[in-house]
């Protein structure tokens, strides 16, 4: 994730239909035509000052300057016909990626702006469509207005288009374009309520507030206020220069099925039936469902014809876990768990993996089970570690880790001369334990020893060493390697900010480490 440093961004907004244009005809709202047109008219969306000095086409508009030496101009491309988002299917979405590939060496970025029902859906297949993407993609909307306006509301739609005065589609799209226009953010996002969310962990929560969606097992990548706030060790790394890929072969024959108390394994029989090759299950709390036998038996005889089953949990918060009830056990591995995905990421990954040529079901098991796109997240294997109990070293340490609150400054007076200890006898696990120590304690003030210190480093000195500060040092020198790079070294210098170092490891030079 980058701020955008082109003094001119241009942005593709792709308007497929949706609440933000729609008009009112006969006290009903459509979709409405023309929201270039609209949005013209608007000071916020359109200098026309600027435009006309630069000699703009009608369909390109540019955004009041934002930010000193940089403008946002983008084009609206208008779908025909425009559609309402209930209607909307997969095909309209590979329509949407197939849009964003062909304009892709165009634009710096895309804003597509879409209706609230399934946005959520369509934010997550484009995720999967996209692959290998390098440009900022934020789906945006208009939902409807918080509490009760003064006048009376249409009861045939509360939703408002964007040139009313309730409506909170100009803040929305504002948003989108802003974002879109001054960030690389290489994802699929979803753009609502002055929040950014990644485009598979979003969710609709609400028919009427103004925040409707939420992402419920990821916080928001920005958070867009007085200051915009963003998330970096949140947002997706690009990973090489690959082209753009539009996965367009999205299997449609999945299903989405919930669990409820008492469901009749006829009726689960009936949905499992071909053509029918993937499911999303929402089950109960962490993975559970219930064991009667028949039902059971369903299940079982479902994965050994073939059909996938990706197990997620209708819970809005919280992950499927391994420690299923003994019946769901029992059903084998025939069942995939989708630890804490969405339903609608779900549902997109799943269409995603079915639509891939080539892979046996064992191999689309596979790929279902790892994270692709941010959608999940997946569980920290627990490592056999070796006992600190097999040195006279790891056992000191393992007595310094036990120390409790009130002695932190004998703790903090040890660390450093146990850290160069362990380095100099190649105790790599006593190393590990130390540098995992310090950095939680964030015992080192920043800075206060000329070293880098970890992000969440708030220095805890003050509290080792009352009334005092820590005594000032040298602005550090070049850094100087030893030679080779084996494991201890590796370590040591990936852990060297976390520690004080004592004076002994300084050599001639103020700052350089000599080891």
């Amino acid at each position: 994730m980058a701020r955008a440093a082109e003094p001119e961004r241009r942005l593709l907004a792709i308007y497929t239909g949706g609440t933000i244009g729609m008009r009112s005809e006969r006290g009903v709202l459509v979709p409405g035509r023309g929201l270039a047109n609209v949005l013209r008219t608007l000071p916020m969306f359109h200098d026309k000052e600027h435009a006309r000095a630069c000699g703009l086409p009608e369909d390109t508009l540019v955004l009041p300057p934002a930010c000193p030496d940089q403008r946002v101009i983008y084009t609206v491309l208008e779908w025909q016909p425009l559609f309402d988002s209930s209607d909307m299917t997969i095909t309209e979405w590979v329509q949407i990626a197939q849009t964003i590939e062909r304009h892709y060496e165009r634009y710096h970025g895309f804003v597509v702006i879409h209706g609230t029902d399934t946005m959520a859906f369509a934010a997550s297949v484009l995720s999967f469509m996209l692959e290998n993407l390098q440009k900022t993609v934020i789906l945006t909307g208009a939902q409807t207005p918080t509490g009760s306006p003064p006048q009376p509301v249409p009861t045939a739609s509360p939703q408002v288009p964007i040139h009313a005065l309730w409506s909170d589609g100009r803040e929305n799209l504002l948003g989108a374009l802003l974002m879109a226009g001054q960030y690389v953010i290489p994802e699929v996002c979803l753009f609502f309520q002055n929040q950014l969310f990644r485009g598979t962990r979003v969710t609709k929560v609400d028919t009427r507030r103004f925040a409707a969606f939420c992402s419920p097992n990821l916080p928001p990548l920005a958070i867009v206020g007085a200051d915009v706030i963003i998330n970096r060790e949140l947002v997706r790394k690009v990973r090489g220069k690959e082209r753009l890929a539009v996965h367009s072969t999205m299997e449609r024959d999945v299903g989405l099925l919930r669990l409820y108390p008492g469901i009749p394994a006829t009726l689960v029989r009936a949905f499992l039936q071909p053509p029918l090759k993937g499911v999303v299950m929402e089950s109960f709390g962490s993975g559970n469902g219930p064991t009667k036998p028949d039902l059971l038996w369903e299940l079982r005889a479902a994965t050994e014809r073939g059909l996938i089953i990706l197990n997620c949990t209708h819970c809005l918060q919280g992950t499927v876990t391994s420690d299923y009830a003994t019946g769901m056990a029992a059903v084998g591995a025939g069942i995939v768990s989708g630890f804490d995905m969405t339903s609608e990421a779900a549902l997109a990954k799943l269409s995603y993996v079915l639509g891939q040529p080539g892979l046996s079901l064992h191999g689309r098991k596979e790929l279902l089970a790892r994270d692709l796109r941010g959608e999940m997240t997946l569980p920290v294997p627990d490592e056999c570690q070796p006992s600190l109990q097999s040195s006279t070293l790891g056992l000191g340490v393992a007595q310094l880790l036990s120390l409790s609150q009130q002695v932190d400054a004998v703790r903090d007076a040890l660390m450093p001369s146990l850290a160069c200890a362990a380095a100099w006898a190649g105790d790599l696990q006593a190393l590990r334990e130390l540098a995992e120590l310090a950095s939680e304690c964030h015992w080192a003030a920043a800075g206060s020893w000329g070293l880098p210190v970890p992000p969440r480093a708030g220095g805890r000195w003050h509290r080792a060493m009352p009334g005092r500060r820590p005594r000032p040092h040298p602005q550090p020198g070049p850094f100087v390697q030893p030679a080779g790079s084996g494991p201890l070294r590796r370590v040591l210098f990936e852990s060297l900010a976390c520690f004080r170092l004592p004076c002994c490891l300084y050599g001639p030079h103020p700052g350089r480490a000599v080891l």
